[in-house]
């Protein structure tokens, strides 16, 4: 990783914090070839400048034995789009949607506890929503690459309706 306006040193401290934030400043300090204060410093000037939002931990639930990952392709009547993406956001199998090219279409990525569940809601989307002109659901047999590795990074650009509150589960 490599973000422009910051000098090496503190790209280095990224580059080890987004493997492993639980180290110290000590342990961070040792690798990067700075002393502890110098490593606190940087990272408290990065959190302000918003480089670093935080810390957390990322739990990923689809890498449990039992459970569906799967991907809906959706094909929208334009008049019913936002309510798609609407019903989508709140739904607790949806893990990230999608707008993709073409006419009102969404990707959406989820995960099922299980078959007869991804099935009832793939269902439930296709015959019960209005304005799905086509619809596909592919399940995920294995992951052959995950270049996030399970780090959190802020996109290009978020989505309207994330920022209007849509995409909150309660």
């Amino acid at each position: 990783m490599h973000i422009e306006g910051l000098d090496e040193t503190d790209n280095k401290i990224l580059d080890i914090i987004k493997d492993n934030a639980r180290l110290t400043y000590k342990e961070i300090g040792e690798l990067v070839g700075i002393s502890r204060v110098s490593v606190k410093t940087r990272m408290d000037a990065m959190q302000e400048k918003g480089i670093i939002r935080g810390f957390q931990t990322v739990i990923d639930s689809t890498s449990v034995p039992n459970g569906t990952r799967f991907f809906l392709d959706i094909e929208c009547v334009p008049e019913y789009y936002e309510e798609m993406v609407a019903y989508l956001a709140d739904s607790r199998l949806i893990r990230q949607i999608y707008s993709v090219t073409g006419d009102c279409r969404i990707h959406a990525v989820g995960f099922a506890p299980n078959t007869k569940s991804l099935e009832f809601f793939a269902n439930t989307v296709y015959r019960s929503q209005r304005g799905v002109r086509r619809m596909g659901c592919h399940t995920v047999l294995s992951t052959l690459m995950d270049t996030d590795g399970g780090v959190e990074y802020v996109r290009y650009q978020e989505h309207e309706y994330l920022e209007k509150g849509a995409g909150n589960k309660a």
